[in-house]
């Protein structure tokens, strides 16, 4: 299971934002069923950052969303973004014949 989540920040609060998501991103890496999970900020909007989170199954997305430290996050959000979380969810169909395939 493929997670997109698209995150701007509010006026002068992308500093703190990118703090949370890279202290989100290594606590999400101790999850047994994150398979991968990374953190950008887009090129030409700066202070809109960009998770693409790859789990092993929807249960361990669920699991993830449970996580102590997931839940904190979601409850800084009012207070840090300009505009509500998009997340977008996907699975794969076409990928894993060629290393380059996958995420």
């Amino acid at each position: 299971m493929v997670i997109t989540a698209i995150f701007e920040a509010k006026p002068g609060k992308a500093d703190q934002l990118r703090k949370e998501l890279e202290n989100g991103a290594r606590q999400s890496w101790q999850e047994a069923g994150v398979l991968s999970y990374a953190v950008h900020e887009l090129s030409d909007k700066p202070g809109v950052f960009m998770n693409i989170e790859v789990y092993r199954d929807e249960d361990a997305f669920k699991s993830h969303l449970d996580s102590p430290h997931v839940k904190a996050f979601l409850g800084m959000l009012d207070d840090l973004l300009a505009n509500p979380l998009t997340v977008y969810q996907a699975k794969a169909l076409f990928a894993g014949e060629n290393p380059k395939s996958s995420i």
